[in-house]
């Protein structure tokens, strides 16, 4: 009969022609192979943990992904379909552990086959620690000098202080947070601006907002100079007396904020003493006056008090006494 004969035929010299066809499939899963091509991607790494324990260690933001599949198909995947995470929730002591990198499937990748995924690093080494929480107050950071003649007078942050979280380790070294860069060039007046926090440490989370209000109080710089050996004289003294002995030198401090003061020099009687009151010849102990120059305000100055020695006149005078 025709079909035991065809049985047969297929039948005969079976072995090779079972291995013929092994070999046909191989060539045809070698040829497959030869056809998938490699995409790398850079794909960011999230993480999840628990709410008592966290990193202590810094780890990568992201891994290099190896997509390994047709051409066709691989150029239809988007980064973002797919998806590297850390599970760090099962981790409820202190210490050092190793965690792999998972992957998953996201929108066109979910359809695509053949499709292989490698990823660099494929596991990551971490630390954690248990995770406490601090108030810190917020440091300005500033960039530029104000306008010449101008200074910062006062300033107020608003929040001055803000809680940061992570690491017992990284949170106990962390005495303040600081903003970015506060501009003062060209600044001359009163000015409000809103700073961003900076954060130094990947590991510290801040809580609340992520920036401040910096509000500035600017002013005219005080210019401030002191002043050695400057005569005090003696006013109002009357014609028939004169000064017996040499009236001592004192010293004075001015500032101003509205002259300049690089070239003032003090002239004699803005430090003097009133001798209207004296009727006679005799020692005196009298209170140091002083005259504010125009533009300036003296702090202080000294002695305030001196000891005047009164005498006839004609008899002789000390040289450098005021009448």
């Amino acid at each position: 009969m025709p079909n035991k004969g065809l049985a047969k035929r297929l039948l005969s010299n079976w072995p090779a022609k079972v291995l013929s066809l092994a070999a046909a499939l191989l060539l045809f899963f070698f040829y497959r192979l030869n056809r998938l091509e490699d995409r790398y991607v850079s794909v960011p790494l999230s993480v999840s943990m628990n709410d008592e324990y966290v990193p202590s260690s810094q780890y990568p933001r992201s891994v290099r992904a190896t997509l390994k599949g047709e051409s066709s198909a691989l150029s239809s995947i988007q980064e973002d379909d797919i998806h590297a995470s850390l599970d760090l929730s099962g981790y409820r002591a202190e210490g050092q552990y190793r965690a792999p990198v998972q992957i998953e499937r996201k929108g066109t990748a979910l359809g695509v086959d053949p499709l292989e995924i490698r990823t660099d690093p494929s596991d990551v080494s971490i630390t954690m620690e248990k995770r406490i929480t601090r108030v810190v107050p917020v440091t300005p950071s500033f960039k530029g000098f104000l306008e010449p003649g101008y200074e910062l007078l006062s300033f107020e942050l608003s929040p001055s202080e803000v809680e940061i979280s992570g690491p017992a380790s990284s949170v106990n070294r962390a005495g303040d947070v600081q903003t970015d860069f506060i501009e003062l060039a060209g600044r001359d007046s009163d000015f409000i601006v809103k700073v961003r926090i900076v954060k130094k440490d990947g590991l510290v989370s801040i809580s609340g907002a992520d920036s401040v209000e910096f509000r500035a109080v600017v002013q005219r710089s005080l210019a401030i100079r002191g002043f050695e050996d400057v005569p005090i004289v003696g006013e109002g003294l009357d014609p028939g007396l004169a000064l017996a002995s040499t009236l001592p030198l004192g010293s004075l401090r001015i500032r101003s904020s509205t002259t300049d003061i690089t070239g003032f020099s003090p002239s004699a009687g803005i430090l003097y003493v009133d001798l209207s009151g004296v009727r006679k010849a005799g020692n005196y102990q009298l209170k140091v006056l002083s005259r504010t120059p125009d533009g300036f305000t003296i702090e202080r100055f000294e002695p305030q008090s001196v000891q005047v020695e009164v005498g006839q006149a004609g008899l002789q005078a000390p040289s450098g006494s005021g009448r």
